[in-house]
């Protein structure tokens, strides 16, 4: 095999893999929510 087709294979995996990975993500529909605001903030005069 010729190195220039391993090395464009290789890309190729990687890339797809990639692209598996953003799609995947950008179909979550229950993303996590933040923490921050949440509204569960301590209160400091006890």
């Amino acid at each position: 095999m010729n190195t220039n087709t391993l090395a464009a294979a290789v890309i190729g995996f990687l890339l797809g893999g990639l692209t598996v990975s953003i799609a995947a993500e950008l179909e979550d529909d229950n993303p996590p929510t933040p923490n921050h605001g949440s509204g569960n903030h301590q209160s400091l005069d006890r």
